[in-house]
């Protein structure tokens, strides 16, 4: 089963589209309340990943909130800093949550065949960035993103215990639903989250949320995440 992360995500949202629930928490974002049997996701956040993150207040934080799986430190768009960084601080995360490492320039080959020997070493989580990469938006190219990501799969998949996408774009989830069940079959745990729903997906959406893009409260981020669910996932 797919796990799906997101900051407003219910037990009810996720058996509607036959996924497991996962509240995610971001690194200086806005946190919703915990909710009990939900598993959590914490983010270090692109923003953070671009301009540097405080590992340690990153740290504190994942001890205080104690979730199920924490993205350890990463540096957008750069492997080698990012590996660095994961054999400093991995190991104080899997203190408070099981570390995930963030494999960034996955597209490249020589850097899935380095996160495979990471693999052997210890590192069995994996996430691939799928919001943004160094010289493409994925919400502008989702298809060049989803491409990216189903080749990398196919090397990872079966050597991962877990493979995380990182704020995919609606269209890459749906080219990649094949490539993460396939995942799944292989013995990949698979999940990925997403705040993208918090801007209306459609026209409809934002009519019937009286013509805003973003919601107002909760009860109206719940519909729009509905709405994105439905979109990638049906």
């Amino acid at each position: 089963m797919i796990v799906v992360c997101a900051p407003d995500m219910m037990p009810d949202i996720a058996a509607q589209f036959g996924v497991e629930p996962c509240r995610l928490v971001t690194f200086g974002g806005r946190a919703s309340p915990p909710h009990m049997g939900i598993k959590v996701l914490a983010d270090v956040g692109l923003a953070n990943a671009k301009h540097g993150v405080d590992a340690v207040a990153y740290v504190q934080f994942v001890k205080r909130i104690r979730p199920t799986w924490a993205i350890a430190p990463d540096v957008f768009g750069d492997f080698r800093s990012t590996l660095a960084m994961w054999f400093r601080y991995s190991p104080i995360v899997a203190k408070f949550a099981a570390p995930i490492f963030v494999a960034q320039e996955f597209h490249k080959p020589r850097v899935t065949t380095a996160t495979v020997d990471l693999m052997r070493i210890g590192a069995r989580r994996l996430a691939l960035p799928m919001r943004r990469h160094p010289d493409a938006s994925c919400s502008a190219e989702p298809h060049l993103c989803a491409e990216r990501a189903e080749r990398a799969l196919r090397v990872l998949c079966g050597a991962a215990d877990h493979i995380h996408l990182l704020g995919p774009a609606l269209r890459s989830v749906r080219i990649l639903r094949g490539a993460l069940k396939q995942c799944e079959r292989q013995g990949t745990a698979v999940s990925f989250d997403t705040m993208a729903y918090r801007r209306a997906p459609n026209v409809l959406i934002k009519k019937q949320l009286g013509g805003r893009w973003q919601p107002r409260n909760g009860q109206e981020a719940t519909v729009m995440l509905e709405a994105w669910l439905r979109q990638a996932l049906l």
